[in-house]
C-alpha cells in the first residue's frame, strides 16, 4: 500500500544539529494484535517489511531506519527550476551515505548499489548527503530511472554507529520517487550487505518474519500431522511430527520478530505485563490483525 508523505522539501540539516521543526517520519510497527505485544529476537539484520511509501514531488520524506523517535535519514523529491530532483541526506553525526564523485569535481552523488554490494566503514562516503537524480543537470548522477536500487548509509544509535540500506525506485524525469524498503545491522560498527535480509527465525511456520498467532493458526491446522502426510507445517522441532513439542517451540518464541520497531501497545497492556496466549484463548484471538504500520509524529531532536 502507497503512501504519501506530508513534509514540504527543505535543504538537508546539518548532520551534527538536529532538525528542529515538526515534520512526519515514518516507522515500522511489529505484529500486535487485540492487547497482545510482541519483543524483537536476537540477531543483526532489523528489516522494515515492504513499505512501497511513495515521496510526491516537491516534498521530503524522514525515515527513521530503526523505528525510534528520531529521523535517521530525508529522501527528497524536489521540483526544482531544472526539474525533478532526487537526493538523500543523513540527519545526524557521524552517519554518512555511500557517495561518489567524479575527477574531483564538488558535485557529491549517491551511489546506486546492486543487491550484495558491502556497506561498512571501508565503503562508506565522507558526506552525509547526495544527489540522487537531476536529470542533465547531474550527469553522472546513478538514480534517474532505477528499480528496486539501494543506498548504503551510516547512522547513529545513541553512541554507536550502525550501517543499513533503503530501496528506492525513482523515474526522475516522471518525478516519481518511491521508498520501497529498509533494514540495518543492529550490531555496531558491523556491516550489512545491500538487500540483505534476516535469517531464518525459529517458530515462524508461515515465514511471515514474526512469530505470532498466524504461526498458532499453522500449527493448529496441522497438528498430528507427520512423514506420511507430506504436509509439515508447524514441525518447528523437525521431529517428522507436528504435535505438542512444536506448540511448546512457538510458545518460547512467541512474539519475535526480523522487523524493525517496538510493537504498537495498548494502553491497557504495558510490555512489562504482556503474556503468552494460552491455547483456549487462541480461537478467539486469531481474528485479530496480524501486522500494523505505525508512524509518528515527533520533534525530530536530539541532544
Amino acid at each position: 500500500m502507497s503512501r504519501s508523505s506530508v513534509s514540504p522539501s527543505t535543504n538537508g540539516s546539518s548532520p551534527d544539529r538536529p532538525a528542529n521543526h515538526m515534520r512526519k517520519v515514518y516507522s515500522v510497527a511489529a505484529a500486535a494484535t487485540a492487547g497482545l505485544v510482541s519483543a524483537q529476537a536476537d540477531g543483526a539484520v532489523r528489516y522494515s517489511g515492504v513499505q512501497d511509501i511513495s515521496i510526491e514531488l516537491g516534498y521530503s520524506q524522514d525515515l527513521s531506519i530503526d523505528a525510534d523517535e528520531y529521523a535517521d535519514i530525508r529522501l527528497k523529491n524536489s521540483d526544482y527550476f531544472g526539474g525533478p530532483y532526487q537526493g538523500a541526506s543523513v540527519l545526524f553525526s557521524p552517519g554518512r551515505l555511500l557517495t561518489f564523485n567524479v575527477d574531483g569535481r564538488p558535485l557529491v552523488y549517491a551511489k546506486a548499489l546492486d543487491e550484495g554490494y558491502g556497506i561498512n566503514a571501508s565503503s562508506i562516503g565522507d558526506y552525509f548527503f547526495g544527489s540522487m537524480a537531476y536529470g542533465v543537470a547531474n550527469p553522472y548522477a546513478e538514480f534517474n530511472n532505477v528499480d528496486g536500487a539501494f543506498l548504503g548509509l551510516s547512522f547513529p544509535i545513541a553512541d554507536d554507529l550502525h550501517y543499513g540500506w533503503v530501496r528506492v525506485t525513482i523515474d526522475n524525469a516522471a518525478g516519481s520517487f518511491v521508498i520501497n524498503d529498509w533494514a540495518y545491522n543492529d550490531e555496531p560498527s558491523v556491516g550489512l550487505l545491500a538487500g540483505e535480509m534476516p535469517g531464518p527465525l525459529t517458530a515462524d511456520f508461515n515465514n511471515d518474519g514474526r512469530v505470532d498467532l498466524a504461526d498458532y493458526t499453522v500449527w493448529r491446522d496441522n497438528l498430528g500431522a507427520d512423514e506420511s502426510t507430506g504436509v509439515l507445517n508447524g514441525n518447528g522441532t523437525n521431529d517428522g511430527l507436528v504435535d505438542s513439542a512444536d506448540y511448546d517451540l512457538w510458545k518460547a518464541n512467541f512474539g519475535n520478530s526480523t522487523f524493525t520497531g517496538d510493537p504498537i501497545v495498548p494502553s491497557t497492556a504495558p510490555l512489562s505485563t504482556a503474556a503468552v496466549p494460552e491455547p483456549g484463548t487462541l480461537g478467539m484471538l486469531a481474528a485479530g490483525s496480524l501486522g500494523i504500520a505505525a508512524l509518528r509524529r515527533r520533534n525530530a531532536r536530539r541532544g
